[in-house]
């Protein structure tokens, strides 16, 4: 007499396998959602004043004329930008956004204009600028 397969216990080992997919690629999703809406700010700390930031743009490139573009950039987006000159090198291949003022939603709202992630605290007891841009080779993300 010839013995028959279950066809049942294929099915069940499908359909674990199938439902374990399912919840990494959920999880994928989910992670993938999160990542994006952090990039674009919906996470992070808004600005904590009503008075408009002011900035100084420090050229850390080399580029000409790219701290004037910079500063042109910043106004048109709401904020006070007080002076652009050169940084103390042009070695900076990044640019890096520098809160001065101990409100770190003024300086992420600033980074989000300029496309950087590189946003650090540098507080200052009477700090003459709320934030601090240093401009690095990276600058074509945010100025054509």
């Amino acid at each position: 007499m010839a013995t028959r397969k279950r066809k049942g216990g294929r099915r069940r080992k499908k359909s674990r396998a199938s439902a374990f997919y399912t919840i990494v690629v959920l999880a994928l999703m989910a992670g993938i959602v999160y990542l994006m809406l952090t990039i674009y700010g919906v996470f992070s700390p808004r600005a904590s004043r009503v008075e408009v930031v002011t900035v100084l743009v420090l050229n850390g490139c080399g580029a000409d004329g790219v701290g004037q573009k910079t500063a042109r950039h910043l106004r048109e987006a709401g904020f006070d930008v007080v002076d652009y000159r050169n940084a103390d090198s042009f070695d900076y291949s990044e640019t890096i956004v520098v809160d001065r003022a101990g409100d770190m939603g003024s300086a992420l709202s600033v980074a989000r204009h300029v496309k950087t992630g590189n946003v650090i605290q540098q507080i200052q007891e009477t700090p003459l600028e709320d934030v601090v841009v240093i401009i690095g080779n990276d600058y074509t993300r945010y100025i054509n």
